[in-house]
Order: structure tokens, then C-alpha cells, then sequence
């Protein structure tokens, strides 16, 4: 067997990423690479074709594990009760920005509060209109490394083509955005002042 570090030249970019799924980083996805203990997705956390570690080896995106669909939980009183597989029945303050969609038979560390995401469409002259930058607060309240309200940019790994007037329309449709993410930014530091 080796003494070499198996992360020995690897590029800090990656190993950043890496280093995020271990850490639970709500940003990256972590997905758990069969057979690979301590090699998680260092992808961000959208959907993505296939699984990579920062090694670069892949797996499906699509495991058999149960697919837990997401449903509109009531709120009575500003609480919400989810159902999850380690702790039963658990009742928490619902806040007043998020969608209210909770997945039962989850762990606890999993509950997740998530605002509508806010983005921008530019239009392409090869995909139509693309969102770009999408924005959304976030909260895992029982998350044992960031349980405080956060926000999640989504941005789009893709390159599409634009031309001259496509490039002016998609700078004033960023800079419009701008103020919307201005505004989600000063209500997500007032939450942070809540705490």
C-alpha cells in the first residue's frame, strides 16, 4: 500500500469543494459514493447527470434508495409538524418566507425551510430563455453545521450564445436582478439580527 496522499495535486478549487461535502455545506450535494466512504459529490447541490468525487470518479445521479416527495405541511399557530425517522413527530416554527413544502420520513438534520426562488431570464440565441442566478433563503434548522438562515445562488454551469444585443438585454436583466437579490439580502440580515 501507498503513503501518498490520494489528494495530492489535486486542484484547491476542488479540493474546496470536497472539503465542503464533508463538512455538510448546504451548497454542495454529498450524495455518499457506494463502496467510497469519505468521497462524497462535490457537485453543487442541483440536479447534475451523474455523481462525481473530487477525483473525478463518477456514479448515477439516480440510486434505488426511496424517493421522498416534498408536500405542503399545515401550519397551525406559525408551527409546523414533520414527520421524520429518527425523532418522530417534530413540531418547529414555521417562518413566514418559506414555501411550506416539508419531506416526511426524512432525518431530523434534514428539515429544510426553503423560500421561492427568485431568478432572472436572459434570452439565448441557442437555449430560448435561461434562468441565471437564481436566489432562495434556506434554513436546516437541526443542522449540526449551519442551522441559521441562509441564502443559496444557484448559477448555471452551461455556456450559451448571445449576440450583441442578446449581451445589452442580459446586462439590464442582471442589473434589474441585482435589487432583487439587494432585497433578499437586506431581509435575510434582518433574520440574521433575529437570532
Amino acid at each position: 500500500m501507498s503513503d501518498r496522499d490520494p489528494l495530492e495535486g489535486i486542484n484547491p478549487d476542488r479540493l474546496a469543494w470536497h472539503q465542503g461535502a464533508l463538512d455538510g455545506d448546504p451548497a454542495v450535494c454529498a450524495a455518499e459514493q457506494p463502496d467510497q466512504p469519505g468521497f462524497p459529490c462535490l457537485r453543487a447541490k442541483f440536479f447534475h447527470p451523474v455523481h462525481e468525487d473530487v477525483l473525478g470518479r463518477t456514479w448515477p445521479f439516480f440510486d434505488e434508495s426511496p424517493l421522498y416527495v416534498a408536500r405542503r405541511s399545515p401550519v397551525v399557530d406559525g408551527m409546523v409538524t414533520v414527520e421524520t425517522r429518527d425523532h418522530g413527530a417534530v413540531t418547529l416554527p414555521e417562518p413566514e418566507w418559506c414555501r411550506g413544502y416539508h419531506t416526511d420520513d426524512g432525518y431530523r438534520s434534514d428539515i429544510e425551510h426553503a423560500g421561492e426562488e427568485e431568478a432572472t431570464g436572459i434570452p439565448t440565441l441557442c437555449h430560448d430563455l435561461v434562468d441565471v442566478l437564481g436566489v432562495s433563503l434556506v434554513q436546516r434548522p437541526f443542522s449540526p453545521t449551519a442551522p441559521q438562515v441562509h441564502a443559496l445562488v444557484k448559477v448555471d454551469e452551461e455556456v450559451h450564445a448571445l449576440n450583441s444585443r442578446g449581451l445589452d438585454v442580459a446586462a439590464a436583466l442582471l442589473v434589474e436582478h441585482a435589487t432583487t437579490m439587494r432585497h433578499l439580502a437586506r431581509k435575510l440580515a434582518a433574520l440574521e439580527v433575529q437570532r
